[in-house]
């Protein structure tokens, strides 16, 4: 078993098609069904349910090796782009994914600070939900991760917090409860609401305070997306609940007011993870260290 064949079996497993893979990799269709023989004869073991390659479908045992292949092959990737860095042949990529509000209003000074320091770095920015984020993390397709997350416990990562991520309330300047004095969470339940779409971290926890409270929010519209949610909120559909860290530059121009959701106890925090055994690039050494600079963390640089 060696790289070219484990190369050959992940882009087959990925692309589903022979012709693909060879074009991919610069060589003939035959010498892809060899290396896919060639590494079943030496495991002894079928990956694959036909011979013939027509229909891929993995075997029971194809999957299992698959998810080591799969590793091995994107460190090998990595291993020579590293190398190509050294030798001066390529100026590199950092891979990020991260969830919204940090792409949105965190990360874009932080990049343009590392784009300064390294002006030939490829940067390459995902924008996902954190399970997709924390899987690539895992299979070593992604070089760090900014999440909005509840907790990160997995032992494969480190990761560091670095601010509270915290819900607020949002509502237009004349909404009612810009006169309450001070808001009770059954004040809530009596004024249209404005809801992030089900299945979203922010509704998750929205829904549990919610249920604590024994309350039943008239939800007027569910948005997915931020700027929607906070669109509608501005035209006044109702008041809703978003990240703090989402509305600095709204209430600076006085587009919308806030304030905290009464009896809301604290529990997304955003972090910084990568893998336990990533290799730590020059570019994702900066990084990250400038993430835990820029919010203050007492955790080590790396």
């Amino acid at each position: 078993m060696n790289l070219q064949q484990l190369k050959v079996f992940v882009l087959t497993v990925e692309l589903k098609k022979l012709y693909l893979v060879a074009q991919e990799l610069g060589i003939t269709q035959p010498t892809v069904t060899f290396h896919l023989n060639k590494l079943q004869e030496e495991l002894g073991l079928a990956l694959f349910h036909t011979k013939s390659y027509h229909v891929i479908k993995l075997t029971e045992a194809g999957q299992a090796f698959y998810h080591y292949a799969a590793q091995i092959h994107s460190l090998s990737e990595e291993a020579e782009s590293t190398m190509d860095i050294y030798r001066g042949t390529a100026a590199g990529t950092l891979a990020i994914g991260s969830t919204h509000t940090p792409a949105t209003y965190l990360l874009p000074p932080l990049l343009q600070q590392l784009k300064h320091n390294y002006p030939g770095l490829s940067i390459i920015l995902d924008v996902r939900p954190a399970a997709y984020i924390l899987d690539k993390i895992k299979k070593y397709e992604l070089d760090i991760g900014i999440i909005s997350h509840t907790h990160v416990e997995d032992p494969e990562f480190i990761a560091h917090p670095l601010l509270h991520d915290d819900l607020v309330l949002i509502f237009a300047p004349d909404h009612p409860f810009a006169e309450i004095e001070h808001l009770y969470p059954g004040d809530l339940a009596e004024h249209p609401f404005v809801s992030h779409e089900p299945g979203s971290i922010s509704r998750q926890l929205i829904d549990r305070w919610a249920d604590q409270h024994q309350l039943e929010l008239p939800v007027s519209m569910e948005i997915s997306g931020t700027e929607a949610l906070k669109s509608a909120v501005r035209h006044r559909l109702g008041y809703g609940m978003i990240a703090e860290a989402a509305i600095q530059e709204d209430l600076g121009e006085g587009k919308l007011k806030s304030r905290s959701i009464p009896a809301w106890l604290p529990e997304r925090q955003i972090y910084a993870v990568r893998h336990h055994n990533k290799l730590i690039s020059p570019a994702l050494r900066m990084f990250w260290r400038n993430l835990l600079d820029n919010f203050e963390s007492s955790a080590p640089p790396y």
